[in-house]
């Protein structure tokens, strides 16, 4: 019997870590599996070798259970995380490699870690270069759990970022801000137009949607769409469109988390298929 690939979506959140599985049959997006483990730590920024085990157990287990056909996505905390945008000069007219050259000397200059302890991506559009930066000990972390655990590790990315993903599978405006709220934590992307347009932050003294806006880059034409299964933003927020999650799915086939809304960043990248 045919089976199609699974699309699996691993996001590590505080003190959890979080797998969404989805697979496409035609046009449409079947939500297959939600599974969350509470972890006994929060990765500090030296992951232990106890901490590795125990990520292992957890991957291990998740892996027994899943399809031999299967891909995985994985988000590294934003705050493991940096990012720039700079300008090119008018003048800079070069093809690969020397831009890549070029930009990499740049981005030494600009990014207080030694080059060699990072690993940098970059995108160029319309003479802006917008840079992601991250450890190169921790994207070797996460490769090695994947490898021994015996996941197909497809990319890693960055947490606010995959909210775009799942918006567009949601039938969100790509020119709308995209705000999820999940305990302890604000994430958000802005519009597709704007990619350096995202990032984090903790909740504290930032109750409502309202006291969030100042920290982030308004265009004012461009309207919100807020994810949050937490009923105290729903009551104080009404400058925001809500959506929930199984927007993004015509289908599934399992009992739901009470609190769906909170697995929107695996989800994300479950449904990740390139950059956007």
């Amino acid at each position: 019997m045919y089976t199609s690939k699974w699309n699996i979506g691993i996001d590590l959140y505080r003190d959890r870590i979080q797998l969404v599985a989805a697979k496409r049959r035609r046009q449409y997006w079947h939500l297959c599996e939600c599974w969350q483990q509470q972890l006994p730590f929060e990765l500090t920024d030296n992951s232990s070798h106890e901490q590795y085990q125990i990520l292992l157990n957890i991957l291990l287990q998740w892996r027994q259970k899943l399809p031999k056909k299967c891909s995985v996505s994985f988000a590294l905390p934003a705050v493991r995380t940096i990012k720039q945008q700079i300008s090119l000069p008018s003048e800079i007219k070069l093809p690969q490699p020397e831009l890549g050259w070029y930009l990499q000397s740049q981005a030494e200059k600009r990014f207080s870690m030694h080059a060699q302890e990072l690993v940098i991506d970059y995108r160029v559009i319309k003479q802006q270069v917008y840079f992601n930066g991250a450890r190169q000990s921790d994207i070797t972390f996460w490769q090695n759990l994947f490898t021994e655990s015996g996941f197909n590790l497809l990319a890693i990315d960055v947490a606010p970022i995959a909210l775009r993903y799942v918006a567009r599978n949601a039938g969100l405006p790509d020119e709308c801000r995209v705000i999820h709220y999940r305990q302890g934590e604000w994430l958000w992307s802005g519009p597709i137009s704007q990619p350096a347009n995202y990032n984090h932050l903790q909740d504290t003294d930032i109750p409502t949607l309202s006291h969030l806006l100042p920290f982030i880059d308004q265009e004012k034409a461009s309207p919100i769409y807020l994810i949050t299964d937490h009923e105290q933003i729903f009551r104080t927020d009404e400058v925001a469109h809500h959506w929930e999650l199984r927007q993004a799915f015509q289908q599934h086939s399992i009992k739901l988390p009470q609190l769906l809304g909170d697995f929107v960043i695996a989800a994300g990248l479950a449904l990740r298929h390139g950059d956007i």
